[in-house]
C-alpha cells in the first residue's frame, strides 16, 4: 500500500514523462489525437479522462455547434456539425462516426487514433436497460421476452412513431445491432441508400483489417485498468491523467445476465459483425499487452491502487466538495510524487463539455457566449435532422 499524505500545499507539475521511468528512451507527451466513442463502451468514462487531460493544458477541441453533443453521430460528420477555430485542433472526442478521410482534413498529420469497444452481449444488456428498450412496447417485456424477439422489437423502435422515445436517434437507426461497427465508420446501409457491405465477408474483414492499420489503440472496455495502463503509454501520459470517475454506471441486475447458448446465437446471428470486430482486436490488444514486457501487470497493479487511493479521498471522503485539500501520490517505479487536489476531484464528475464551451467561448468569441458560429454556415432549409446534434434546442 502506498504512503500517501494530505499536504495543503500546491506543487507544480513535473516536466518529466511518467513514460520515461525505467524506459531509457525519451518519450513525449502525445496531444493531438481522435477518439471514437462507441456508446455504452464506458466511453463517457473516457470522455471525463480525454475532457480533463485537454482542459488542464487548454487544447483545443473540436466542439459541437450551438448546445449540441455530438458531431453529427450518428451521420458522418460535416462542417456544419462543429464549430471553427483559429488554430488548428488537437482534439476530436465527442460523438463522431469515424471517416478518416474527413478527419485527417480537420487534425493535424501527427494525430493519434484511440477507440474502445467492449464484448457485445454486455453492450447490448447495458444498451437495454440505459434506452429502456423493453418500453418500447405495450406493455413492457423482459429481457428475456426482448432477446427472443430482438428483430422485431429493434424494428418498432426504429419507426417514425417512437421518435419522440428515442431523443436522439433518428428514424431507421439501431442501438442494438452492429453499433460498434456502424461508430467505426463501417458502410452499413445507414442512412437508407448508402453502401452496405454487411452481407460481404471480405468486405468486412478488409474494413477491419483497414482499422486496424489506422488505429494506435483500440481499447476494451471489459479490461479497463489495463487498457488505460496501455494508452497511458502510448500516449506518454501520467497515472494522473488517466484517473476516474465512473460515467453513466448504474447497478442493475441486467448487466448480471449470463446468457444461454440459445440467446447467445440468436444475439450473435443479429449482431454478427459487433461480434467479428471484437474478436479480432480483442486478440490485437493482448498482443500489445504481450509486447509490454514483464512489468506491465505490476504497473497495472499499481495504478489500481492509486486509483482506489484517489476514490477514497475524492469521494468516500468527500474532497471534491471541499478546497484546498491534497492527496499526495508518492513516486514509483512507473511514476513520480504528485498531487490529487479537491479542485482535480471535482474534475471527475462535472460534465465537462460545459467547460469546453466555455473555453471555447473565451478563447474564439472574446467572450461572446451568444455567437454559435458553424465551420460551414449551413443554407436555410438544408439543415439535416441530425438526432442530438442537429439542432438541439
Amino acid at each position: 500500500i502506498l504512503d500517501c499524505t494530505n499536504a495543503n500545499v500546491n506543487r507544480k507539475r513535473a516536466s518529466f514523462k511518467e513514460s520515461d521511468v525505467g524506459k531509457g528512451h525519451s518519450c513525449t507527451e502525445k496531444t493531438n489525437f481522435v477518439f471514437i466513442k462507441c456508446m455504452k463502451c464506458a466511453t463517457e468514462t473516457m470522455g471525463t479522462i480525454i475532457r480533463r487531460f485537454g482542459l488542464v493544458r487548454n487544447l483545443n477541441f473540436v466542439v459541437p455547434v450551438k448546445n449540441n453533443i455530438y458531431l453529427g453521430w450518428p451521420f458522418v460528420i460535416e462542417e456544419t456539425d462543429y464549430r471553427p477555430s483559429k488554430k488548428p485542433f488537437n482534439i476530436l472526442m465527442e460523438h463522431a462516426v469515424y471517416n478518416s478521410t474527413k478527419m485527417e482534413k480537420m487534425m493535424p498529420n501527427n494525430a493519434v487514433y484511440i477507440t474502445i469497444i467492449r464484448e457485445p452481449w454486455r453492450r447490448l444488456t447495458s444498451s437495454f436497460w440505459y434506452f429502456s428498450l423493453g418500453y418500447t412496447v405495450e406493455p413492457p417485456v423482459n429481457f428475456s421476452e426482448y432477446i427472443q424477439n430482438i428483430q422485431k422489437y429493434d424494428e418498432i423502435y426504429k419507426e417514425p412513431e417512437k421518435k419522440a422515445f428515442r431523443f436522439c436517434f433518428p428514424n431507421g437507426f439501431s442501438v442494438v445491432k452492429n453499433l460498434m461497427a456502424h461508430c467505426l465508420g463501417m458502410p452499413l446501409g445507414f442512412p437508407a441508400g448508402h453502401k452496405d457491405i454487411s452481407m460481404n465477408d471480405t468486405a468486412i474483414m478488409q474494413y477491419i483489417g483497414e482499422l486496424d492499420a489506422q488505429f494506435s489503440l483500440v481499447m476494451i472496455a471489459d479490461y479497463f485498468p489495463e487498457s488505460l495502463v496501455l494508452l497511458k503509454r502510448l500516449m506518454c501520459w501520467t497515472f494522473k491523467d488517466i484517473l476516474y470517475h465512473s460515467s453513466n454506471v448504474r447497478n442493475h441486475k441486467i448487466q448480471e445476465i449470463i446468457p444461454t447458448d440459445e440467446e447467445l446465437k440468436l444475439y450473435y446471428d443479429f449482431s454478427k459483425i459487433d461480434f467479428i470486430l471484437y474478436e479480432h482486436f480483442n486478440k490485437s490488444f493482448w498482443r500489445k499487452v504481450q509486447k509490454q514486457g514483464p512489468d506491465f501487470f505490476d504497473e497495472v497493479n499499481h495504478f489500481k491502487v492509486v486509483q482506489l487511493l484517489m476514490e477514497r479521498f475524492c469521494f468516500v471522503e468527500n474532497n471534491a466538495n471541499s478546497k484546498g485539500q491534497f492527496l499526495t501520490i508518492p513516486k514509483s517505479k512507473f511514476n513520480q510524487e504528485f498531487n490529487i487536489s479537491s479542485e482535480y476531484c471535482s474534475y471527475m464528475t462535472r460534465y465537462l463539455l460545459e467547460d469546453i464551451r466555455k473555453q471555447y467561448n473565451r478563447n474564439e468569441l472574446d467572450g461572446d457566449a451568444s455567437k454559435y458560429w458553424y465551420a460551414k454556415e449551413p443554407d436555410k432549409g438544408e439543415i439535416p435532422k441530425r438526432g442530438c446534434s442537429f439542432p438541439l434546442i
